[in-house]
């Protein structure tokens, strides 16, 4: 009969998951859930439901993309009191375009992390609780 996973297995399962991957997604998953159990311990860690974890990305989300939304926005004011200064547009200016494509796309990633790091929590809780 298999025995319960305890506090030092459950973090070394992560650990060992870490060694093997080479993706970027699982990575940012894989650090967010050692952050965590750094932060709160395993056994509050394995006791998260899905929604709350889903909000701790929410959040995330909220603050990081904030904090660009801001950069761009001082950047752009920036750029506008120097075309009033100058009298004239000036040519290097924010690629706009770009940086959505890039917000898209980092969104698009931090869900995927979102549903890699449900899934090792998952695990981790099943094997932790014995569940199958």
């Amino acid at each position: 009969m298999a025995l319960p996973m305890n506090d030092v297995e459950a973090v070394q399962f992560i650990i060992d998951y870490l060694k093997e991957t080479d993706d970027k997604v699982v990575d940012v998953a894989l650090q967010m859930c050692l952050i965590d159990i750094s932060s709160f311990g395993v056994d509050d860690w394995v006791e998260w439901s899905d929604l709350e974890i889903v909000q701790i990305f929410r959040n995330t989300a909220d603050d990081t993309l904030s904090g660009i939304m801001n950069d761009v926005e001082g950047v752009s004011a920036g750029e506008d009191i120097i075309d009033e200064l100058l009298g004239s547009k000036q040519s290097e200016r924010i690629d706009y375009k770009r940086a959505l494509s890039g917000m898209k796309s980092g969104s698009v990633e931090l869900f995927n992390a979102l549903i890699k790091y449900i899934e090792i929590h998952d695990e981790v809780r099943g094997k932790y609780f014995l569940v199958e």
